[in-house]
């Protein structure tokens, strides 16, 4: 069983998104700088800009360092993943990605498995939530009809969750 959920998960811009933070003398992006790149760079699911964008603290200025930053869309709360991907003299580059939640993902492969199978499967559950990058994965568990079967789901190059039955 495959099936493509992107449509119903794709988040207006799900891709990676290289972008370059000043840094200061401590080699740091401030967090006001980093929701303001937000703001500006990724769009809710009906394409408006990012609102409400809030970010715990500054992103070191270290190749890996990461944080988790949260906007509005619409009645839901998104995240978006920003990780420094490079630093050039007193610059900072850094990449963001938004996340799929993992309940969300797994309402989807439980509606693509009930469409599917003709019936509803006993339950769906991921594990962890997903990065919006190309080429991630994750491993899911469906139970139907008491049997379970590992899921595999994918973002491919569009930014799009696909899934598959393992077995």
């Amino acid at each position: 069983m495959t099936n493509s959920t992107g449509k119903k998960l794709l988040l207006a811009c799900a891709i990676a998104l290289a972008v370059t933070g000043a840094a200061g003398c401590g080699k740091s992006v401030t967090k006001s700088d980093v929701q303001s790149q937000i703001s500006d760079k990724i769009t809710d699911s009906n394409g408006k800009k990012a609102e409400s964008v809030s970010c715990p603290d500054d992103l070191k200025g270290e190749v890996g360092a990461q944080i988790n930053c949260t906007f509005k869309d619409g009645d839901k709360t998104r995240t978006v993943n920003v990780t420094v991907s490079s630093i050039d003299g007193d610059k900072v580059n850094f990449d963001m990605v938004k996340i799929f939640p993992k309940d969300e993902i797994a309402t989807s492969v439980s509606d693509g498995l009930t469409q599917q199978l003709g019936a509803k499967p006993d339950s769906v559950t991921c594990p962890d939530d997903l990065k919006g990058k190309a080429g991630a994965t994750l491993k899911c568990d469906a139970t139907v009809s008491g049997e379970k079967h590992a899921i595999t789901v994918s973002v491919d190059d569009k930014g799009q969750i696909n899934w598959k039955a393992d077995d």
